[in-house]
């Protein structure tokens, strides 16, 4: 379940994540909802969180996709959301 909390600072994250805007990039698409159940089995569907005791993943973003361990790219279609290449973190998020 990809319930995802945005944190402040690189220490207490998860994943340090950088968002690219052009999908041939991005190790995967996200797609913002706003039911948890949604979200569920799907690292491609993000429900943001704002408690860190419910989230799945700590996400911190970062200016650099060289320090960055998820390039994302932010889709607003459901159906086009999810991994486009094999990654560390599938299944993790």
């Amino acid at each position: 379940m990809a319930l995802i909390c945005e944190v402040d600072s690189r220490a207490p994250a998860d994943i340090l994540v950088h968002e690219v805007s052009s999908r041939g990039v991005a190790d995967i698409l996200v797609c913002v909802v706003d039911a948890r159940g949604v979200a569920a089995n799907n690292d491609g569907l993000w429900c943001m969180v704002k408690s860190r005791g419910v989230a799945s993943s700590l996400i911190h973003w970062v200016d650099s996709r060289s320090v960055a361990d998820l390039l994302v790219c932010f889709v607003s279609h459901r159906g086009v959301s999810g991994w486009q290449k094999d990654h560390p973190l599938k299944g993790k998020l």
